[in-house]
This record gives C-alpha cells, sequence and structure tokens, in this order.
C-alpha cells in the first residue's frame, strides 16, 4: 500500500525526487538549496498550523477550510516557485572586483576609484 502510494507520487511529483528535474534553470547547487529550503519551511508552517488549528479547535467545516486553504496555497507558491525561469545573467558584484571599486560623489553618481595594483586586497596585511 505505501510502496504504491509513493509510485504514485513520484509519477505525479517527481520534482520532489530529483533537484535537477525540479527547476526550469540551471541555477547553482546552494541557490536550489536556498530555494528548497524555504520551500520546506513553508510547509512545515502550513502542517503545524493546520494540526495546531485542529488540535485547538476540532475539527469542523471552519477549520478544514482554513487547512484546504492553507495547502491550496502552499501548492499554489511551490508551483510558482519550482516553475519560474530563474535568470542571473545580469548578476554580478562589482564590488569585489580586483582593478577597482564603487564610490559616490555629492550628488549620488556612482564613479570607479582604480585600486592599487600591488594590494592584496581583503585583510591579507
Amino acid at each position: 500500500m505505501v510502496n504504491d502510494l509513493y509510485k504514485i507520487i513520484r509519477h505525479i511529483l517527481p520534482e520532489i525526487f530529483n533537484e535537477d528535474k525540479a527547476f526550469k534553470s540551471n541555477l547553482p547547487k546552494v541557490t536550489r538549496f536556498q530555494i528548497l529550503t524555504i520551500l520546506a519551511t513553508t510547509w512545515a508552517f502550513i502542517f503545524a498550523q493546520m494540526t495546531m488549528t485542529f488540535l485547538h479547535y476540532g475539527i469542523t467545516l471552519t477549520t478544514s477550510v482554513i487547512a484546504h486553504v492553507l495547502v491550496i496555497a502552499g501548492i499554489i507558491f511551490t508551483r510558482k516557485s519550482l516553475d519560474t525561469k530563474w535568470n542571473f545573467n545580469d548578476y554580478h558584484s562589482v564590488g569585489r572586483q580586483r582593478a577597482y571599486t564603487w564610490a559616490r560623489d555629492k550628488q549620488g553618481n556612482p564613479y570607479k576609484v582604480r585600486l592599487d595594483p600591488n594590494d592584496p586586497g581583503g585583510e591579507h596585511e
């Protein structure tokens, strides 16, 4: 019985069992881990709220509606998170380059400040 249920869930939601299939884009493993951690925390919150509501108020029509709304919202949030085409092509950290750093003048306009080429950078003294 449990084995059959496992096969059904694995067929319906293969993303749960294979993180390479879970995301539509190539993300670094660290980013995938962070997104899946947020999703795990979300689902833990949903089930904790459902359990708390059932234990505190009993199983009534209101608590059943609340539980179903939480589960449906969780499914939508999970599906949106996994289906989003994450794009980090334009992302870069200019503050960590070796040749220069950025500063701002009094009007708030950015400008480059050249670094000494002999400076090892960081706290390497």
